[in-house]
Parts: C-alpha cells; sequence; structure tokens
C-alpha cells in the first residue's frame, strides 16, 4: 500500500500502517487515508442485515460509506414490509455497494448468513457485520483494519481472526445514555483468550465485528436453531483463531423498543420502577432462570461436538471446557454440583450478592421442570 506525507512523498507501507514521520520533509505523516491513498486500499466488505428498520437505516448506511477505510456494502433486506429496501436502495453507491430482498421472511440470523455468503462470494478478505440502526464511528473499519493487521502478522492471515470493540449506549434520538456498554453491563472480557468466558457471557457484539476471510468461511453455515450469529463467531474464534479487542467505542449502540436482540424496555437502564410484584411470584412459585439456559447455547455446542470432523481438531483441554459446560446445561447432575461447577469454573461473575442470588436459584429453581437436580443425585452427595 502506498501512503504520502505532506509533501506527496509516495511510501510502501505495511497494510495498514502509516510511517510517523516523511523521510523526505521531516513533517508529521498523515494519520488517515487521504483520497488518493483510500484508492490504494482494499475495501472491506459489510454484511448489513435490515428488517423494518425505515426509521434509522439511512443514518446507519451513511455511517458506512463515509468511513475512513473503503467500505463495500452487502445488505440483505429480510423481505421488510416498509420502505426499508426503498431508502437504501436510495442510497446505494452502484457498482459499489448492493442491495438483495429476501422473498420471504427468514429472520436476522439466517439474514446474516446469507449476507456474509454474499461478501465471501464477491472474494472480500475481509468482513465487518452491521445491524441497520446503529451509528458507525467514522474511524470504525479503519481501526478494526489495525488490529487486523496486527493479528495478521503475527499468525498470518489462514488463521481465523477476529477484532471487535466496545459501544457507546445512546438512545433513539441518538443521546448518550452510556459511555460504555462493557461498563455497563460488567462484561470481563478482555484480549486474553478465555475459552469459558466466551462460552457463557461472552461480551463479543456482533454490530461490531471484523473477521478476515478464514473466520468467515469457518462459521458458515450456521447451525440450526442458532439464537446468535455473533456467539458462534466468537466461539470458533477462541477455539481455532485469535482475537483482539479494542476497547474504545467504535459503534453507537442505539436502544429503541424494536431492537432484534436488547431492547430499550429489556435493558435495565431503561426501567424505572422495581418489579416487586413479579419479584414475589417468581420467589412463591420458584421460578428463577439460570445462567446462560435460557437461549440456543446446548444445541449449538453439542452440534460442534458432534460434528468435529468438520471443524479445526479440538485440543485435550478445549474438549474437557465444552464438555463441562455441555453437562451443566444439560442440567441432568444434581443442583450441588451443578452450583459447585457455576461457583468455582470461573463462569459466574464475582460478588456476594449476585453468588448468594445464583445459589438461591441454583437450589430452588422449578423453572426446568421436575426432573432437573435428581439425576446423579446420589452420586453427587457422595462426592461432596
Amino acid at each position: 500500500m502506498q501512503g504520502s506525507g505532506h509533501c506527496g512523498k509516495r511510501y510502501r507501507l505495511r497494510d495498514p500502517f502509516w510511517p510517523s514521520n516523511c523521510s523526505s520533509c521531516q513533517m508529521p505523516a498523515i494519520d488517515t487515508p487521504t483520497c488518493t491513498m483510500r484508492e490504494q486500499l482494499q475495501p472491506v466488505a459489510v454484511a448489513m442485515c435490515t428488517y423494518q428498520g425505515a426509521r434509522f437505516v439511512e443514518t446507519q448506511l451513511r455511517s458506512l460509506q463515509t468511513q475512513s477505510w473503503p467500505t463495500r456494502i452487502h445488505v440483505s433486506d429480510d423481505a421488510s414490509q416498509d420502505d426499508t429496501a426503498a431508502r437504501v436502495s436510495a442510497l446505494i453507491r452502484p457498482g459499489t455497494d448492493e442491495l438483495a430482498i429476501q422473498p420471504e421472511n427468514i429472520g436476522y440470523v439466517q439474514n446474516f448468513q446469507t449476507s456474509i455468503r454474499a461478501a465471501l462470494d464477491s472474494g472480500a478478505q475481509h468482513i465487518a457485520l452491521s445491524d441497520q440502526d446503529d451509528i458507525c464511528q467514522n474511524n470504525r473499519i479503519e481501526s478494526g483494519m489495525r488490529h487486523m493487521q496486527t493479528l495478521q502478522d503475527q499468525y498470518g492471515s489462514n488463521t481465523p481472526l477476529l477484532v471487535h470493540s466496545d459501544l457507546r449506549l445512546v438512545d433513539a434520538q441518538g443521546q448518550q445514555r452510556h459511555a460504555s456498554f462493557f461498563s455497563f453491563r460488567r462484561y470481563r472480557i478482555t484480549t486474553r483468550k478465555n475459552l469459558l468466558l466466551i462460552l457463557g457471557e461472552n461480551g463479543v457484539m456482533g454490530n461490531t465485528i471484523l473477521m478476515n476471510r478464514a473466520l468467515a468461511r469457518l462459521c458458515l453455515p450456521f447451525p440450526e436453531h442458532l439464537h446468535v450469529h455473533d456467539y458462534w463467531i466468537a466461539v470458533l474464534a477462541e477455539l481455532f483463531g485469535q482475537r483482539a479487542l479494542h476497547d474504545t467505542p467504535t459503534v453507537d449502540y442505539r436502544l429503541h423498543g424494536h431492537n432484534a436482540s436488547n431492547t430499550a424496555d429489556s435493558m435495565p437502564i431503561a426501567r424505572r420502577l422495581p418489579q416487586w410484584d413479579v419479584t414475589w411470584r417468581k420467589l412463591l412459585e420458584r421460578d428463577f432462570k439460570l445462567p446462560f439456559k435460557e437461549d440456543s447455547r446446548l444445541s449449538v455446542l453439542q452440534h460442534l461436538l458432534d460434528n468435529e470432523s468438520g471443524y479445526p481438531t479440538l485440543t485435550s483441554e478445549q474438549r474437557k471446557t465444552l464438555i463441562a459446560f455441555v453437562d451443566y446445561l444439560r442440567f441432568e447432575q444434581s443442583r450441588w454440583r451443578s452450583l459447585h461447577y457455576l461457583l468455582c469454573s470461573g463462569i459466574a461473575r464475582s460478588g456476594v450478592r449476585y453468588r448468594l442470588r445464583l445459589c438461591l436459584a441454583t437450589l430452588f429453581t422449578r423453572r426446568y421442570g421436575a426432573h432437573y437436580g435428581h439425576a446423579n443425585l446420589n452420586e453427587s452427595t457422595s462426592q461432596t
């Protein structure tokens, strides 16, 4: 890649970095791509999915088209009934972006699979994911590519690589509600590998993901009944590749009443009054949720264990970690053994109040049927 100093001197640079000073005029080199430099950069494909998103989609699309790093946007609309597709079509850059409209609704997970496949078919070497209702900061793709280049220099482009970042929480009007989504949700994720954390709490947000071609190919096709695509991509990267976290927010995560996952109503920041009636009812009915049970983690991870020949080889330690987590999710062991796993494996957050609630929920919940906690009871009792 070629870059330039203030004097116009050309450089042959390691993509995507620029020199700190121009060797000719000794002035500081330009930190961000100029128009000339942008022409030399390989565009990043953006897999963007839409559905009934007319209210916010134009703002997000423009934020992706005006990135400091060139982009090619692959929009897949999931049979919207409003004018989402028309608004996207009006902003498509001919010869650069493309819009595909699904003949029938397939759901946002399958829609992302379709969009990622379209990006792969275009020959893209790097693919970023995008929701329809957020706002990407101008340097989201560029900062991601800087981290990606560091990973590629260290591990090679054939290794599945993932870059992700923190987010800034904003409301429907774009006003900040919290400066850091990670801080707000108390996520413990760092760049350091931690398979158990990714299996449980996770923290890799799909609307910040940038992945290389090797990871995109590995993640397709998605397993059946996958609850969220970013969980699957993050698990594969943690098992078979490398991951980098950019802890500065690069996306404004807009919360409103119609988000595909988190909504303004479901997030604690939107709750104004304690729901004491719900709390007391849960106590009386012993209707307590347990961590990570309310989605498709079990079927997704079982798919991975049952189809090992289709993926790179698991290490013995990885297999042991997966099996232990799957055993917990099955809830066929005693309550005491489940509680011991939650408290001692490192999968549960610290904090006295949280862990007391976890003990109460694990030992007394009736939410998962009468069979839960009875299997292997004698074995567990003898060992504890």
